[in-house]
């Protein structure tokens, strides 16, 4: 009876103390504002966490946008399809340069043309202009060993670097000219998970467990 009793108070223990912590998150924001592509050395200050309770997670969210203008000509004497991709390669690093996340929005295009029209004017049957593409994507990490998190604890900043790199590019035709104007912008959130006692309930928790162990020291001297 008496293991009986003690299994019960483990089990009692154990659930007080799941209910004795609550989650709490908190999330910063900051942007990097659009700019032609090829940037480096931008950076993101992020807050670091500084309680309450004990960091347990961290997430990263890696927002890029790229926009710009494409153009191409084919010079191919028959007809073709051309291609094109405009996009920029967005790496979001822990200051040691380890990469954290990267993202590579893409607006694509496609069309079909004559043999070159004899003139190069990006324009006309063999040739085409876009000024307005734009594209987005987003990816996450999250982090939760030690390791890992302890750069995120303390009473300052953390500073995160980030790059954008133009990687336009097109295809289709043997003979073929192109030109790209390429800038991107980010958005980077970092959300912190901790633990927090409940001061009230850990209090509860340690006038239960006096009485129980009493109980049981009790029944022990019977």
């Amino acid at each position: 009876m008496r293991k009986a009793g003690l299994v019960c108070l483990s089990f009692g223990v154990v659930f007080a103390l799941a209910a004795a912590v609550q989650a709490a998150e908190i999330t910063y924001t900051q942007t990097v504002p659009l700019s032609k592509t090829n940037w480096e050395a931008t950076t993101v200050t992020i807050p670091q966490f500084n309680g309450p309770g004990t960091l347990v997670g961290v997430k990263l969210v890696l927002n890029g946008h790229v926009e710009g203008t494409a153009k191409f000509e084919s010079l191919d004497p028959q007809p073709t399809t051309v291609t094109m991709n405009l996009q920029a390669l967005l790496k979001l690093t822990k200051p040691d340069n380890t990469l954290i996340v990267q993202v590579l929005p893409v607006a694509a295009t496609s069309d079909a043309v004559t043999a070159y029209d004899n003139a190069t004017d990006f324009a006309g049957t063999s040739g085409k202009t876009y000024t307005n593409l734009s594209a987005d994507a987003t990816d996450f990490t999250i982090y939760t060993l030690p390791g890992d998190l302890s750069i995120f604890v303390g009473g300052g900043n953390i500073v995160l670097p980030i790059d954008a790199i133009g990687q336009s590019s097109g295809n289709g035709a043997g003979n073929l000219q192109l030109q790209f104007t390429t800038s991107a912008s980010a958005v980077v959130e970092v959300t912190y998970y901790s633990a927090v006692p409940e001061p009230a309930t850990m209090t509860l928790l340690g006038t239960g467990l006096f009485a129980a162990v009493g109980f049981l020291r009790r029944r022990r001297m019977k």
